[in-house]
């Protein structure tokens, strides 16, 4: 089929060989309905590129993992892997005050699902879960997947699970919360308005979705107010009641979606 050829192409393109495969199936179809055939491959790692290739400039994992004191302290370990990811660099700062203050307002969670993670699982050694709670943690790189594994594994963490998985075409197992943390415009870019099915589509009792502050230069360019106008613009015809929690680097909101 074309289509399996074309997905084989990307998938076997340096580039992109560690993007999960339903996640590549699913763009290069989306495409063969929107362009001629002969675009289809650009267009498609156009996509894959806004969506993900553009923040992803990440290491090679299996060297890192190699590289990895087994006799450290693997919260100190943690600390220095999530510098590797702006994202979660950003969070740093504000790691001691943020899972307090998101389980003040839902309550200590026994189960999470974080959808589109990049490395945050490595922030579980901050959110104090009692021992028998649990963290399945879902993104669409292969590589980070095997070391978020293979890191866990080492420090003998059975309470915290990576696994691939896509927002749009995957379901994902009920909790008591489900962090999309600065995901939602990444999921925009891919599909306008696909970000409000995404969360409707949640069995989960609370969604925390998060926004940055700043871009990545650094600069806050009034996107505290665009964030906030976006989210209460996507949700405004929702039942649901929402919190607002505002630190340096990161804009919150937690839905509470059921009782």
């Amino acid at each position: 089929m074309l289509n399996d050829k074309l997905v084989e192409k990307i998938a076997s393109s340096k580039k992109y060989a560690r993007v999960y495969d339903k996640t590549v199936a699913r763009i290069v179809a989306d495409c063969l309905k929107k362009y001629e055939k002969k675009q289809v491959i650009k267009k498609a790692k156009n996509i894959l590129h806004q969506s993900w290739g553009a923040f992803n400039s990440q290491p090679n994992f299996k060297e890192l993992f190699e590289s990895i004191d087994k006799t450290e302290n693997p919260k100190q370990t943690a600390l220095s892997l999530l510098k590797l990811q702006s994202s979660t660099n950003e969070r740093i700062p504000i790691l001691d005050d943020f899972y307090k203050k998101i389980f003040d307002i839902t309550g200590l969670p026994k189960t999470i699902i974080d959808i589109g993670s990049g490395l945050n699982p490595l922030t579980f050694f901050w959110m104090n879960l009692s021992k028998n709670a649990q963290y399945y943690a879902f993104d669409i790189d292969k590589d980070q997947a095997w070391f978020l594994k293979s890191f866990f594994n080492l420090f003998k963490v059975k309470q915290v699970k990576a696994s691939l998985g896509d927002a749009l075409i995957d379901d994902f197992p009920k909790s008591d919360i489900t962090f999309f943390l600065k995901v939602i415009p990444l999921l925009e870019r891919q599909e306008k308005g696909v970000a409000l099915k995404i969360l409707k589509k949640q069995n989960s009792k609370f969604l925390v979705v998060s926004f940055p502050t700043k871009s990545i230069s650094g600069k806050q360019k009034g996107m505290i107010d665009f964030y906030s106008k976006q989210f209460q613009d996507l949700i405004k015809d929702q039942p649901w009641k929402t919190k607002r929690l505002l630190f340096e680097s990161e804009l919150v909101f937690i839905i509470k979606k059921h009782a």
